[in-house]
């Protein structure tokens, strides 16, 4: 297996008589054949400025590249999980990079390959399923049907500028739809997709409206109308925290399951309040996604920085869930170094088994990783995000593992 670079002119180059390396955390790691897939269909390749690369020799001493060696990256499609970093170290002035799952790639027997593994096959999300042709009539369909509805006009922004597949489905009445509910959070996580404090460039736009109880409610009465369609969700990227608007979203989710009563109702939230949590429960909501990055309330609180909650407040949500009869799932946003720790995954699946989670979503962190690892408090040694899962599955054999929540089916 060759090192990878980008040139200064953008060419791909590979570099022989070094080995290629990768990063858990800070910490460098050789990339070895046992790490990698080849690169999926759908991937991105990009560029990492203002950085240096880092390799190994073949004697397996760190060196660091000449300048004209800019490091490169992959971005993973849905449904695989990054389990290595991209070996690099910022220079001076280095620009935030845009907020992406940047991985670890490389050059083996004359393709690419990728430090990641498959994490989901559900057919619904798959790419070649989106951007179809007639998506713009799909969401003029949708108008048509929802004359002045702020949510579908939002939606389509997001379907049709921002390739958000969950917002193609709530057009295409299919599988799960997007109900972005909140303008407001509660929390200014470091890795915020719609709303930065300073240059960092974001995917998508955070909404600035409180959309109506009736909005929301129409809008997924026209989703699960259709043939293919099983679940509504509240709390998408482009929004803040959902919890935040209990009272909108009790009323909307009690609409919602008058209209159908075998739905699944979800919210996705970052655990902040029990008590509303409880309101949309009481309501006929009957699934969660809570998300977290680390059940240690250093690293929680430092990724986060929560306004007005705590730790066990996202517990508490999990065992509310659980103990309403309904789906708990966690969007564990993973990070190799830190949530693959000992410390960590003690904690991780110890929050599971007390939560009652059925399903864990591994998604790959969304950030700039040569300023993450600085930010965040030092962990132990990641013991490999393979062995990460495979810890998983080996504890809590019920459990199930993917990247996209499943519809709910009771018992």
């Amino acid at each position: 297996m060759q090192c990878l670079i980008a040139r200064r002119d953008g060419s791909l180059d590979v570099l022989p008589g070094v080995r290629p390396a990768a990063r858990s955390g800070s910490r460098l790691v050789p990339l070895t054949a046992d790490d990698v897939i080849p690169l999926p269909e759908a991937a991105t390749v990009a560029h990492l400025p203002g950085r240096r690369a880092l390799a190994f020799t073949r004697g397996g001493e760190p060196i660091t590249l000449g300048e004209d060696a800019v490091p490169v990256a992959a971005v993973l499609p849905v449904g695989h999980l990054r389990t290595l970093l991209p070996a690099s170290e910022p220079q001076r002035g280095a620009p935030r990079l845009p907020l992406f799952g940047y991985t670890a790639v490389a050059e083996h027997r004359g393709e690419l390959v990728v430090a990641a593994l498959r994490t989901d096959t559900l057919q619904w999300w798959e790419p070649k399923r989106f951007r179809r042709p007639d998506l713009p009539e799909a969401v003029e369909a949708a108008r048509r049907a929802l004359p002045g509805n702020r949510i579908v006009e939002q939606l389509s922004v997001c379907a049709l500028e921002h390739n958000c597949y969950t917002a193609q489905n709530t057009f295409y009445r299919r599988y799960e739809a997007a109900l972005p509910a909140s303008p407001a959070c509660n929390a200014d996580c470091l890795g915020c997709i719609s709303l930065q404090p300073d240059d960092v460039p974001t995917p998508q736009p955070r909404m600035r409206y409180a959309p109506t109880p009736e909005e929301l409610a129409n809008l997924a009465n026209y989703h699960l109308t259709g043939e293919d369609a099983h679940i509504v969700s509240f709390g998408q990227g482009c929004e803040g925290e959902p919890l935040t608007r209990d009272d909108a979203l009790a009323e909307a989710t009690a609409r919602i399951r008058r209209l159908h009563p075998d739905a699944t109702i979800h919210v996705n939230t970052n655990g902040s309040s029990p008590v509303a949590l409880q309101r949309l429960i009481d309501a006929g909501c009957n699934s969660v996604r809570i998300s977290a990055i680390s059940f240690t309330d250093a690293v929680f609180r430092a990724y986060y920085r929560p306004i007005g909650y705590s730790l066990d407040d996202v517990l508490e949500c999990g065992r509310v869930m659980q103990r309403a009869g309904g789906q708990v799932c966690l969007n564990l946003l993973t990070f190799p170094g830190v949530t693959d720790a000992p410390d960590e995954l003690d904690r991780t699946l110890d929050a599971c088994k007390d939560m009652g989670v059925r399903q864990v979503q591994w998604r790959s962190l969304n950030v700039d990783h040569d300023w993450l690892v600085r930010v965040l408090p030092p962990t132990e040694p990641g013991l490999g995000m393979r062995a990460a899962l495979d810890r998983f599955r080996r504890d809590l054999p019920e459990l199930e593992h993917g990247n996209f929540t499943r519809a709910f089916a009771r018992g």
